[in-house]
């Protein structure tokens, strides 16, 4: 008889949760593949009605936004099949991590030495190309807490070891970025970070515990005399509605023009010089205008079946690190959209953000892509 190898039982111990941990892969979401493409195009066709009149008008040409938007759109679609071929535990390590983080801060930090646009020091500019470091700051932080949180996973419960590192680590992103000062970018960011914090298992006495300095800061922030006259705004736009008021006002007429179906596509008539940035961060009130209530209604539904798509894909993920990378991309990707669509309806004050995957804007677009490309990755791993 050949001589049968017995295997220790220590060892066959260990190999078990390597098996159990290392999943099993299956295809990928192809509800949320759809909703990512499908958004993606929506948003191209949606740019050019938002802007064909204001690029014929400024830059002799009415495709010029929508062709910079397929440049970048065709960009973000070669980022996002990369994240999506790329088995998202390659990320897991030391070195990948911390370059990312360490290359966000820096850029973070130096945009500060470059020239103002628009009053901010929201992008650096080399010509034709632009880099907001901001959106760029959104998946580093996300990758960076679930990296840590899981290498932490036993000691989640210790203020010093795990909480006090991944809080110094976030406010310091979060305090660049408001310092820009982009402060809906900084808040949206900070929903993410409380939201991974959470999904963690980090105790809510820790989360509430932010509140000590997050109060002060956000106070003195809004006391700066533009911050506090957009408040003031915000509580009766139509009192300034030719001055500070004037964005949400006509955002609220198109709006309100629309009815429950629509204009009809291209028909809107906000667009034409009275809605400021159509193209952009008010695009959703071109949606409603031209594709009334129901279509309105549509974007947001698609919207709350991305996050259910992208919270199952974190559910069924086989580590740690998957599950925390795919809440936080996807709570990236949906508070952010949630918060443009009410800056849009005047549910909060008037604040710069691009609606993912819609809105006109190049690193917006594609680092959304990307990010939805490592969510789909994830997706198509299961626990075993």
């Amino acid at each position: 008889m050949p001589y049968k190898v017995h295997t220790p039982r220590w060892k066959r111990q260990r190999s078990a949760p390597a098996r159990i941990n290392a999943g099993r892969e299956l295809s990928v979401d192809r509800f949320l593949l759809a909703i990512i493409l499908g958004l993606t195009l929506f948003g191209a066709v949606m740019v050019y009605s938002a802007s064909a009149i204001v690029g014929e008008r400024t830059f002799g040409s009415q495709f010029h936004f929508v062709l910079r938007q397929g440049m970048w759109g065709a960009i973000g679609l070669l980022a996002m099949v990369f994240g999506l071929s790329l088995d998202y535990r390659r990320y897991k390590n030391s070195a990948t991590i911390y370059s990312l983080l360490g290359v966000t801060i820096f850029f973070l930090i130096a945009v500060f030495a470059l020239p103002r646009v628009n009053e901010t020091h929201r992008w650096m500019r080399w010509g034709l190309f632009s880099l907001q470091p901001s959106e760029l700051a959104k998946p580093a932080l996300v990758a960076f807490l679930a990296f840590f949180l899981e290498r932490r996973a036993d000691e989640l419960r210790n203020f010093k070891r795990a909480f006090l590192p991944a809080a110094l680590v976030g406010m310091l992103i979060i305090g660049l970025v408001a310092l820009e000062p982009d402060l809906g970018t900084a808040l949206a960011l900070g929903v993410v970070f409380v939201m991974v914090m959470f999904e963690a298992g980090t105790k809510l006495i820790y989360l509430a515990g932010l509140l000590v300095p997050v109060i002060p800061a956000v106070t003195v922030m809004l006391l700066v005399p533009w911050r506090f006259q957009r408040l003031l705004t915000f509580l009766d736009p139509w009192k300034y509605a030719t001055t500070w008021g004037f964005q949400s006002v006509q955002s609220m007429i198109a709006i309100g023009s629309g009815g429950t179906s629509g204009l009809g596509f291209a028909q809107g008539k906000q667009k034409l010089f009275f809605l400021p940035s159509p193209q952009t961060d008010f695009i959703f009130a071109v949606i409603g205008e031209e594709l009334g209530l129901a279509g309105a209604l549509t974007l947001v539904g698609v919207f709350a079946f991305l996050a259910f798509r992208g919270f199952k894909a974190a559910r069924y993920a086989p580590d740690v690190f998957g599950r925390l990378l795919a809440v936080g991309l996807t709570v990236m990707i949906v508070a952010q959209a949630f918060f443009n669509i009410s800056v849009t309806l005047s549910l909060v004050p008037t604040k710069g953000i691009p609606l993912p995957f819609i809105s006109a804007g190049g690193t917006s677009l594609a680092i959304s892509l990307f990010a939805a490309g490592v969510l789909l990755n994830i997706s198509k791993h299961e626990k075993a």
